[in-house]
């Protein structure tokens, strides 16, 4: 959101400052078109195309007029770039991809839990999250539900909505969990969990997965979108539509001991290839590459 000041902040700087190259990481409609500064917008995702389409309709007509008029388009991986080729038929020569980084810090903050050993969930739970199958599956397995319970970090308190659904799914209210907090709770909870569940239908990167690698959570997700980029060989993957499939997954992994190992040394393999050094630096390349 840009309000009426730091517009016209932002059209003084252009005129006085006279930049080289203007790279706006968000989709806003400022004056910027008669600069002779490259253009560069980065492309985090296609949410709104995929899930919200009726509600931004607007936002997306003017995305395609921006995209026809930048130099130059970064997208975080690879499926966003497929993405955006399919959706507005941009010139894949036009695309850079620049992934994005992970904070590698460790250090967490300890607090007290009077739970069962849990699996963990993080952030948002609306609808392209895939919240209602994830519960599903658990509630369906009788092992899980005796021997774990279900934490999720972030993401607001639970909607009326998702209290029925727990009660619809005959779940023990006392095994489903709400937390919130800052890095250092988070990186915590990602040192306590079993595994670490990310079930979306689609995600523009997916850094809650390298942050789990970061803190050697083993790893359970989608087989859709960018995760098998991100994650490589670092992960189990299961169908995100299959709740059968997801329940099996849960069940496979969690009860491995072995293959948790493996997969916390692959994830500390996996996690060499992200940086934010590394997404500066390549992005910086591009600048020069411009101008």
């Amino acid at each position: 959101y840009i309000n009426k000041i730091n517009k016209i902040y932002f059209e003084y700087q252009l005129k006085n400052k006279q930049p080289d190259i203007i790279h706006l990481t968000y989709f806003s409609e400022e004056n910027f078109y008669s600069s002779r500064a490259k253009k560069i917008i980065t492309e985090y995702d296609l949410i709104k195309e995929k899930f919200y389409q009726e509600k931004y309709k607007n936002q997306i007509e003017y995305k395609r007029l921006l995209f026809d008029k930048v130099d130059q388009i970064i997208c975080i991986s690879n499926n966003t770039k497929k993405d955006l080729e399919e959706k507005y038929s941009v010139n894949g020569s036009k695309i850079s991809v620049v992934h994005l980084g992970v904070n590698k810090e460790k250090n967490f903050r300890e607090r007290p839990l009077n739970i069962k050993p849990f699996i963990l969930y993080v952030g948002s739970r609306e609808r392209y999250k895939n919240f209602e199958n994830t519960i599903k599956a658990y509630a369906q397995s009788d092992k899980l539900k005796l021997e774990f319970d279900f934490v999720c970090f972030g993401g607001g308190k639970f909607t009326k909505i998702e209290e029925t659904l727990f009660k619809n799914f005959s779940l023990d209210r006392k095994q489903i969990h709400y937390f919130e907090g800052d890095e250092l709770d988070l990186n915590f909870f990602y040192h306590k969990a079993r595994i670490f569940i990310f079930p979306s239908l689609y995600e523009g990167f997916g850094i809650p997965l390298l942050e789990a690698m970061n803190m050697e959570c083993p790893v359970i997700c989608s087989n859709t979108s960018c995760f098998s980029e991100v994650a490589n060989d670092a992960a189990i993957f299961f169908d995100p539509k299959d709740v059968e499939s997801l329940k099996f997954k849960m069940e496979e992994l969690i009860y491995d001991d072995q293959l948790l190992l493996d997969l916390k040394s692959r994830g500390h393999k996996n996690l060499k290839k992200y940086s934010w050094e590394k997404c500066a630096q390549e992005t910086e390349q591009l600048y020069r590459k411009l101008v």
